[in-house]
């Protein structure tokens, strides 16, 4: 099958938002009561990002809701820590609940945030789970060995690897392993970044993660799709050589930051089919559609 971008992309612009913002992109996504939801980073007037809930019946046409879902001044004693903005949420179905990884942003520096939810409309954070500067963070859908993992990246001394830990109790994270680094001399030389969650096939842990090019006196950003071991997902099983989505159309190339594709929410449908929701230039966002089976052969 390959990969499909939509032909009618993007499906969701500023225009479709009711109050005014800078721009709508880099939404997670996951299906909830039968329906696609996306939690979309909504840049402010004041620069400051907030979420913005979306939710549709058939993952192209969407319903946004008429205020953010969540936003730096909800954050009560944790605000200190975003009051710069929220960005670039990832959401994991865990058991009963949903876990939301994002982005804080403050003079600090940026760290990563956590929250739960059960109903997308009650939420509890739990504050920060790493120290800045970390960002591109995505929780594992179950435990393994009785804890809970999640990937991010941590950022000192230039470095911008992928780091995988531990947790008994999502607060107190350690055991941390190196994970992946750029690869010199191709699409990915100078920074990667987890971009999905991942999902659990029988091959292994699957996710899409997005690499960064200097390009001039710009950057290009593309995503990857990589396999981890089930039992130890610390261990790379394999990863494309190629990226699977790129820059190519003028929604891609010029916005607010050109030449930039980058996903933080895909959502699995019971038959193979996986729906990529991606924004283009930091403006917009897009769909493109995959198969499971695809993705994984790309990985062997």
């Amino acid at each position: 099958m390959g990969i499909k971008k939509f032909e009618n992309n993007p499906i969701i612009t500023r225009t479709d938002v009711s109050f005014s913002v800078n721009s709508i992109f880099n939404a997670g996504a996951v299906k909830f009561n039968g329906k696609y939801l996306l939690l979309c980073r909504v840049e402010m007037p004041t620069g400051k990002s907030s979420l913005l809930k979306a939710v549709s019946t058939d993952g192209v046409k969407f319903e946004l809701d008429t205020k953010p879902f969540l936003a730096p001044d909800d954050h009560n004693e944790y605000k200190k820590y975003c009051n710069w903005g929220i960005e670039d949420v990832r959401i994991t179905p865990f058991e009963d609940k949903y876990f939301l990884a994002y982005t804080g942003y403050s003079k600090n520096n940026p760290l990563v945030m956590l929250a739960e939810t059960k109903d997308f409309e009650e939420i509890k954070i739990h504050g920060p789970i790493s120290e800045p500067s970390n960002k591109d963070c995505a929780l594992f859908p179950e435990r393994i060995d009785g804890k809970y993992f999640k990937i991010d990246r941590p950022e000192a001394g230039g470095r911008h690897d992928m780091w995988i830990s531990k947790s008994p109790d999502l607060i107190h994270w350690g055991n941390y392993e190196f994970l992946m680094e750029p690869e010199a001399g191709t699409w990915e030389a100078n920074k990667i970044g987890i971009s999905t969650p991942p999902i659990k096939t029988d091959k292994g842990w699957l996710m899409l993660y997005h690499g960064v090019r200097g390009f001039g006196i710009s950057y290009l950003y593309k995503i990857g799709v990589m396999l981890l071991d089930l039992n130890n997902p610390s261990q790379v099983l394999g990863k494309s050589k190629e990226p699977i989505l790129s820059p190519e159309h003028e929604y891609e190339r010029v916005g607010d930051v050109g030449n930039v594709v980058f996903s933080n929410g895909w959502i699995i449908e019971e038959n193979g089919e996986v729906k990529i929701y991606f924004s283009g230039a930091d403006t917009n966002i897009c769909l493109a559609t995959t198969t499971i089976d695809y993705l994984l052969s790309l990985c062997v």
